[in-house]
């Protein structure tokens, strides 16, 4: 009897430290995930369409809920698609394709400069699923009953996952395995070293993945080094799986910092108003989708700008919000926070020293530090002009240069690009220094080494031959 109170013993520590590693790996995730439908992938073909129309649906719904007057009208960057979606640049195109030829996704370019933007038929999808389950037409609605019905159960896709494997399938798989882990463990049908049953054929179901699909999905997360597998050794063999709880948080920190030091830290924190009668009007991180938005300053203007840039005097804030399920019966987790990068402008800019673009000839640095005389914090500006330069939006660099100032003594000057161009050019800065350390301090080791080596032989040899 003793005996058997201390298995159960060891087991309650086995389980506790594999629930440990789950809260750790939940926590690293934060709430980064997006609704993945089943459905939608029967329907399209693709599993990375619906992983896109899953989000591109929760989008117009935030849109159409707190500014009506955009008609469910929201952009994304392929940068933005690869944090919430894991999605290259190849896979969107191909995504898009696929939901534009069946017409669910509709889109536009607008702006200057151009942005891409999308909304969700709602009508015609609905129209699809129904024709597809061949049931009567269903008019769609947000309640979780129509939705259910219409949609089915989602699985959660945690992006950091597919950031980690560097592919959108082998995230959506880790997510769906990790889901498993979490109910297994639930039910005490997870071995000590964390090894639980993961029948392939089921996630063939359940994720409408093809063969080819799951086998490169599978050897992604076990090269990448977040799972591994075993095939049991009997008859009737089950394929085991295992989840690395002790490292991947790790990775998954790494990789979402990779993320975010490369863009506007603070877009997901407060920032400056754009209504000047309502100063305390700011946009904040939200739990749910009622999440406050702000407000158009003029409607004429509807498309004029998004979240992160001042194109014209009359501007619309964008959306860009951490993803939450369209059920509300499904629970998110805490916010991940990262910290806001404050700028502070110099009490004197010297001219001389500030980092031009490199693609200004020198003439015009000439008059590029004519044009910045007087500006209260001239790198930032000259750092958006580099942004802008990159993405080839800019035509006349000084024209362009003179329009920046006049905005940021005007007060309406936003930078868009200036602090991605910032950051870049620290970690340069910090990968060179590392090399120099690199350099110099082994070179040092083996001076200090050689000098010491030469000591003791000297000493051996006045120890042996009584002389140096």
């Amino acid at each position: 009897m003793p005996h058997a109170y201390a298995i159960a013993a060891e087991s309650s520590r086995v389980n506790e430290n594999l629930a440990q590693g789950v809260k750790d790996l939940l926590s690293a995730l934060g709430n980064r995930y997006v609704a993945y439908y089943p459905s939608l992938a029967e329907l399209t073909g693709s599993p990375k369409a619906a992983l896109m129309l899953g989000h591109a649906m929760f989008m117009t719904r935030v849109v159409l809920d707190k500014q009506p007057n955009r008609g469910g009208w929201f952009w994304k960057t392929s940068k933005e698609w690869k944090q919430v979606a894991g999605l290259s640049v190849r896979e969107i195109e191909t995504s898009r394709k696929v939901l534009l030829k069946d017409g669910i996704l509709q889109e536009s370019r607008r702006g200057m400069p151009a942005k891409l933007w999308f909304r969700v038929d709602l009508d015609r999808l609905a129209l699809k699923l129904c024709q597809y389950a061949n049931t009567t037409y269903r008019p769609w609605s947000w309640e979780d009953r129509v939705l259910k019905t219409l949609l089915g159960k989602p699985v959660m896709f945690y992006a950091p996952f597919a950031w980690t494997a560097d592919s959108a399938l082998a995230g959506l798989y880790m997510s769906s395995l990790f889901n498993r882990l979490r109910q297994t463990l639930s039910r005490n049908e997870v071995d000590e070293a964390g090894w639980f049953s993961s029948p392939t054929s089921q996630s063939l179901i359940h994720l409408h993945f093809g063969r080819r699909m799951l086998m490169n999905a599978r050897a992604k997360l076990i090269e990448s080094g977040m799972m591994e597998e075993v095939r049991e050794s009997r008859m009737q063999s089950q394929l085991l799986s295992r989840i690395m709880l002790t490292t991947l948080p790790a990775k998954i920190c790494l990789e979402a910092n990779e993320f975010h030091s490369l863009s506007e830290s603070n877009k997901l924190d407060s920032r400056d108003p754009t209504n000047k009668s309502c100063s305390k009007r700011v946009t904040r991180v939200a739990g749910t989708v009622k999440q406050e938005l702000p407000e158009p300053q003029i409607n004429s203007s509807r498309f004029r700008e998004t979240s992160s840039a001042e194109t014209a005097t009359h501007s619309n804030k964008e959306i860009n919000t951490p993803y939450h399920p369209l059920h509300s019966s499904l629970e998110g987790v805490g916010v991940f926070d990262f910290p806001k990068t404050i700028r502070t402008a110099p009490a004197t800019a010297d001219l001389e020293n500030l980092i031009y673009p490199d693609k200004l000839l020198p003439g015009e640095k000439q008059t590029a530090r004519q044009i910045l005389h007087g500006s209260p914090n001239p790198q930032l500006i000259l750092d958006e002009l580099a942004g802008q330069m990159q993405d080839g939006h800019v035509k006349n660099a000084i024209g362009y240069l003179r329009t920046l100032k006049t905005r940021q003594q005007a007060g309406t000057f936003e930078a868009e690009y200036a602090h991605r161009v910032e950051a870049d050019r620290k970690r340069r800065q910090e990968i060179l220094e590392q090399r120099k350390r690199l350099i110099v301090e082994p070179q040092t080791q083996f001076a200090t080494n050689r000098d010491s080596a030469r000591i003791k032989l000297t000493e051996l040899r006045q120890t042996i031959w009584g002389k140096k």
